[in-house]
């Protein structure tokens, strides 16, 4: 099982991470969020393990790093649009392939279009803006490189059985694609993913894949990603801000200068949640022996402990997740399928207990984000996996 870093902002916190943490195989990068001038400065041992996701998911998009891109849809055709792009599709297939071949990364990725809606010609939509014309062009230019397809949905696409397996028939429609880039918008309120009627036919429609022989590498993974571990997957993700961690286009839409900073968390890998920092320090303050059950040290928690509440773009704090993360992910990689599932639903049952200890102990700064709701959904997803 591959373990990637979704990167967002602050790349260089993912590098940085790679390099000196050895936190996961390789980084999954984004273009909305890092210039091409960039991406072509790292160093190609990183590259080389890591892969490119060209992002055409709003074609439409202005961000401004996207724009650095000389094959993105709203580049190429110097302001989108559908009609005007089909005739310059493959130009933009042969740059994208080109940039992907020129820095060596691991594989292939070929870009699709987000549809927010069950829309009756998703297949045919994407075969013409993108699946085709870079098929065609990887063929033409004799690329060796496992190809995987990228493929957004909504949670809407996958709890739909029929549209579901139109969606399966088409990606098994092509010989040469080793795989499938996994995009799911679950779409909930919440920071994890607590409807079980979501979770399940998530996790089902990444086996059908699997079924069908394909590889699938699951994009924007919060700490499910512990979980998804029980089914195997080829990749998961570890990511950053919740925009790396929760599959959205909103940071393709919105201007993230105006959108308001969430509250400093903390990733607590014995609660599987990330937990508000003022709830974290009442308990390390009033019920020092849960604390201690809680807690799990690396140097960049100790440094935010001794030095007080910090913004939520600390850095630290995420390359506390991501060592913490990826090591987690690493050492249930190297498990034996059931050796896995059990030690899966192990730490299920000790978060549980964990989190009833914390309850009964009287802490009063909890939110809905981090009380632990979603482990009863993993406790039944858990059961469905192992009958």
């Amino acid at each position: 099982m591959k373990i990637y870093q979704q990167a967002g902002h602050n790349t260089n916190w993912n590098i940085e991470s790679l390099s000196s943490d050895h936190a996961g195989d390789g980084i999954i990068f984004s273009p909305v969020h890092y210039k091409k001038n960039k991406i072509e400065s790292v160093a190609t041992s990183i590259k080389e393990s890591s892969l490119f996701d060209p992002q055409f998911y709003v074609p439409d998009s202005q961000k401004l790093k996207l724009q650095t891109y000389d094959f993105f849809p709203e580049v190429i055709t110097d302001g989108f649009s559908t009609i005007d792009f089909e005739s310059l599709a493959h130009q933009a297939a042969e740059r994208c392939l080109k940039f992907q071949v020129d820095n060596n990364f691991e594989k292939i990725i070929i870009p699709a279009r987000f549809h927010p809606e069950l829309v009756t010609d998703y297949i045919a939509k994407q075969k013409v803006f993108s699946v085709e014309p870079f098929i065609n062009e990887i063929a033409r230019a004799g690329i060796e490189k496992e190809i995987f397809i990228t493929l957004p949905l909504t949670i809407s696409m996958v709890t739909d059985s029929e549209y579901r397996t139109q969606i399966l028939n088409w990606i098994t429609s092509y010989p040469n694609i080793h795989g499938v880039y996994l995009l799911n918008q679950i779409g909930e309120s919440s920071k994890q993913i607590t409807d079980y009627n979501n979770l399940l036919p998530h996790i089902n429609f990444v086996r059908e894949l699997q079924d069908a022989g394909l590889n699938v590498i699951i994009g924007y993974c919060n700490t499910e990603s512990i979980l998804l571990s029980a089914i195997d997957p080829y990749g998961v993700t570890v990511g950053a801000y919740e925009n790396t961690r929760n599959f959205s286009i909103d940071k393709f839409l919105d201007n993230d200068s105006n959108m308001r900073g969430p509250a400093p968390r903390i990733y607590l890998p014995k609660l599987l949640n990330w937990m508000r920092y003022d709830t974290a320090i009442e308990i390390k303050d009033d019920f020092p022996e849960v604390w201690e059950r809680i807690y799990t040290s690396t140097p960049y928690m100790e440094s935010i402990l001794t030095t007080g509440r910090p913004h939520f773009t600390k850095p630290e704090l995420y390359k506390h997740h991501f060592k913490i993360m990826s090591e987690d992910l690493a050492d249930l990689a190297g498990k034996t399928l059931t050796e896995r599932r059990s030690s899966v639903q192990d730490r299920i049952t000790s978060a549980s207990q964990l989190y009833s200890d914390i309850k009964s102990a009287g802490v009063i700064f909890f939110d809905k984000n981090c009380d632990g709701e979603h482990l009863p959904v993993w406790n039944r997803v858990m059961r469905h996996i192992q009958s």
